[in-house]
C-alpha cells in the first residue's frame, strides 16, 4: 500500500499550495463545484499568451473565420475544473484551453456540460472539445484524446469515518460509495462488490451521481459513506476540509486527463496539440500546473491517445 500511495502522496504534497476554499463541494449558481475568490489567479484568463503563426496556419479555415472554438467542460473537479465565487468556470484545464487558444489565435468558448454528456455531445459534434475527461481506450470511437496531466483516483471517507486507511475497496463490504455516472470509478465498485460476494459478504452498494460536487455533498451530509472519485478531487477537498474529510484508499491510476477532439477533426486536433506543446517549449504549461499545486502531476510530453483500458 506505501507504494501505491506514493504519488498521489506528492500530489497532496503539491495541492497544500492551493489557497484556502470555504465549501469546494458545495455547488455554484451554475452547478459546478465552487471556490472562491482567493483561487490561484495566475491563470490565462489573467495572462495573454503571444500567437504563434505557424500554428495558427495550421488552423482549418472554418475556425479561422469564425474565430473560435466551442468547449465543453464538467467543472466539478476542483482544482483541475471548477466554478469560482463570480460564477467563472476556470481551473487548470480552463486556464490551459484559454491558454492554448490564445497561442492558435482564437477565442475559446467554455460551457458547463455534465460528465455523461460530454462524449456523446462531441460525438454529435454539438461542441468542437472535450474539457477533460479520462484518456481510456473505450472512449476513442470516434474520440482522439491530446492528454495533458496525470490522473489518479481514490475514496474519500468522512473524517469521523470508522477506519482511517484501507488497504483494498473490498475491505469496505456492505458500504455505500457515491461516483459519477459514467466514470472508470463505477466499474472498479462493481468489481470491488464482487470481491466482497466472493467473501459471503454485503456487497457494496454504489450510488451514480451527476457530477463530483453532488457525490462530495452524499459524503459530506452522511447521505452516503464514501466518494470514490478522482485524486485531484479528493487531495482538494480533504486538504481544504480536514475536520470535515479524510482519505481513506489513493492509488495511481492508467488513465490521464485529455482534451478530446473528434476523429474526423484531426487537422484542428494537431493545431491544438502543437499550441500546447509550444506553452511547454516557453514555460506556460508548468507556470498553469504549478499556480494550481497540480506540478507532480505534470505531463508535458503532450501525448495522444496513451491512456489504458477503462475497466480492471
Amino acid at each position: 500500500m506505501k507504494n501505491k500511495l506514493s504519488i498521489s502522496g506528492l500530489a497532496l504534497v503539491a495541492v497544500m499550495t492551493i489557497s484556502a476554499c470555504s465549501n469546494p463541494g458545495a455547488t455554484s449558481p451554475t452547478g459546478g463545484a465552487s471556490a472562491p475568490d482567493s483561487a490561484p489567479k495566475s491563470g490565462a484568463a489573467q495572462q495573454k499568451y503571444e500567437t504563434d503563426p505557424d500554428i495558427a496556419s495550421m488552423v482549418p479555415e472554418e475556425y479561422q473565420e469564425r474565430g473560435s472554438f466551442k468547449v465543453s467542460i464538467n467543472p466539478d473537479v476542483p482544482p483541475v475544473k471548477f466554478v469560482n465565487s463570480a460564477g467563472e468556470i476556470t481551473g487548470f484545464a480552463p486556464d490551459l484551453l484559454r491558454a492554448a487558444g490564445q497561442v492558435m489565435g482564437l477565442e475559446v468558448n467554455i460551457q458547463k456540460g455534465s460528465f455523461d454528456s460530454m462524449v456523446p455531445g462531441l460525438e454529435a459534434k454539438r461542441f468542437d472539445v472535450i474539457g477533460s475527461i479520462g484518456d481510456y481506450e473505450e472512449r476513442r470511437t470516434n474520440i482522439d484524446f491530446i492528454d495533458y496531466m496525470q490522473s489518479g483516483t481514490g475514496i474519500m471517507v468522512s473524517a469521523d469515518f470508522e477506519k482511517d486507511k484501507v488497504a483494498s475497496p473490498a475491505e469496505l463490504c456492505g458500504a455505500s460509495i457515491a461516483f459519477i455516472v459514467g466514470t472508470r470509478q463505477q466499474g472498479l465498485i462493481q468489481s470491488a462488490s464482487e470481491k466482497c460476494e466472493e467473501k459471503g459478504e454485503a456487497p457494496i452498494k454504489g450510488i451514480g451521481y451527476k457530477n463530483g460536487a453532488a457525490a462530495v455533498l452524499a459524503v459530506k451530509s452522511g447521505q452516503d459513506d464514501a466518494a470514490w472519485i478522482d485524486a485531484p478531487s479528493i487531495l482538494y477537498n480533504v486538504r481544504q476540509n480536514p475536520e470535515t474529510f479524510k482519505t481513506l484508499w489513493l492509488q495511481p491510476d492508467p488513465g490521464v486527463y485529455g482534451i478530446g477532439v473528434h476523429k474526423d477533426n484531426a487537422d484542428f486536433r494537431e493545431a491544438l496539440r502543437a499550441a500546447l506543446l509550444k506553452l511547454v517549449e516557453t514555460g506556460a504549461y508548468r507556470e498553469l500546473i504549478s499556480s494550481y499545486g497540480l506540478e507532480d502531476l505534470a505531463l508535458p510530453k503532450i501525448p495522444v491517445n496513451s491512456g489504458g483500458p477503462l475497466a480492471g
